[in-house]
């Protein structure tokens, strides 16, 4: 079984007899059977306190072991005996595979629906496919979550803290879903934008090709269903006081290129090309973007600043360059700090 092969790599690690085929082997293992981690700490104390040096209190250890895990199993323990660490690892090990049977009845090592995490941190941006064959784009500050036997289960789901841009592989037998804070947006095959920052009271759903239904997860019965070039923005409210709901105001608008110069641009998927577009924006709303596009922190120093506005398009600006070419539209003033920027 796995976590037999488990305990006896992790032997072999700590007594460092292990090969680097082993290792890997057992690095593949722990991301598979996360909760078997507990094994290797368990080891490397019993380990170390059965070296010459310490004076082992195996009772203790077992006690603490068996009070963290709540394991029912008892057995007699020779102190002399477990001195000897080649013995000791060995016994130990099998001990700890009759404890995994325990831990297997009592649900800790039950199998759980494993899922791969993606994460494109900030200054990042990331294009992948998924086992269905979707295409996903990955913006700055954003993680995706999904089943890698997705293709086998009766829906395509996927989660999303952030921005992702969407080519859903076309299945009408298994639908495709997002969930992404508080919506869920469900298709069969399409191209669509959804942006979910966890930090954002506003989240925005593009539909480019296709059709997508939405929903919001604490109104199931009402959904949403856009046509392409639609987009819905939903504006999360402040609670009432007393009040254990968030309600939402939904808006259904049709995406318009924006003009910058002589070139056209659609603002909610440009980012997909790496062009930083932006439409009569105030600089309060700019800041979290600016932040995640080029991963530096920012701080308005100034309050009166946060309400200029700006349209503009950024390609292969630095941040430095991106605020110079702000400075011809508005009047303010920055000190760059390491990886801090001070606007005033």
């Amino acid at each position: 079984m796995d976590e037999q092969r488990i305990v006896e790599l992790i032997t072999r690690k700590i007594a460092k007899e292990a090969t680097a085929e082993e290792l890997g082997e057992l690095s593949y293992l722990l991301t598979k059977y996360p909760d078997s981690v507990y094994y290797e700490a368990l080891l490397e104390q019993v380990w170390e306190l059965g070296q010459p040096q310490a004076e082992p209190n195996l009772d203790e250890t077992f006690e603490k072991h068996k009070l963290k895990y709540k394991t029912d199993l008892n057995f007699k323990r020779d102190i002399a005996f477990y001195k000897r660490p080649a013995v000791l690892l060995t016994v130990l090990a099998s001990t700890l595979i009759l404890i995994a049977t325990q831990f297997i009845k009592n649900d800790i090592l039950r199998p759980k629906e494993e899922r791969v995490e993606i994460i494109a941190k900030k200054g990042i941006r990331k294009e992948f496919k998924l086992p269905d064959g979707t295409i996903v784009v990955l913006n700055s500050g954003s993680t995706i979550l999904y089943d890698p036997d997705m293709t086998k289960r009766e829906y395509r789901e996927v989660g999303l803290i952030g921005e992702a841009y969407f080519k859903v592989a076309h299945d009408k037998l298994h639908p495709f879903i997002v969930k992404a804070g508080k919506v869920a947006v469900k298709v069969l095959g399409t191209e669509f934008n959804l942006r979910a920052y966890p930090d954002e009271l506003e989240s925005e759903t593009t539909l480019i090709k296709g059709a997508v239904e939405l929903t919001v997860n604490d109104q199931p019965d009402q959904k949403f269903i856009l046509k392409p070039s639609e987009k819905i923005v939903l504006l999360e409210k402040a609670k009432k006081e007393g009040s254990v709901k968030v309600s939402f105001v939904a808006s259904i608008e049709t995406v318009s290129p924006v003009r910058v110069g002589e070139n056209k641009y659609i603002e909610e998927i440009s980012w997909t090309e790496n062009k930083f577009v932006f439409q009569n924006e105030s600089f309060e709303e700019l800041i979290p973007k600016l932040e995640r596009w080029y991963n530096v922190r920012i701080v308005l120093e100034d309050p009166r600043i946060k309400s200029y506005r700006f349209t503009g398009v950024f390609i292969n600006e630095n941040i430095i360059q991106a605020l110079q070419a702000m400075q011809l539209i508005k009047s303010f003033n920055y000190k760059l700090n390491e990886n801090e920027i001070k606007i005033y």
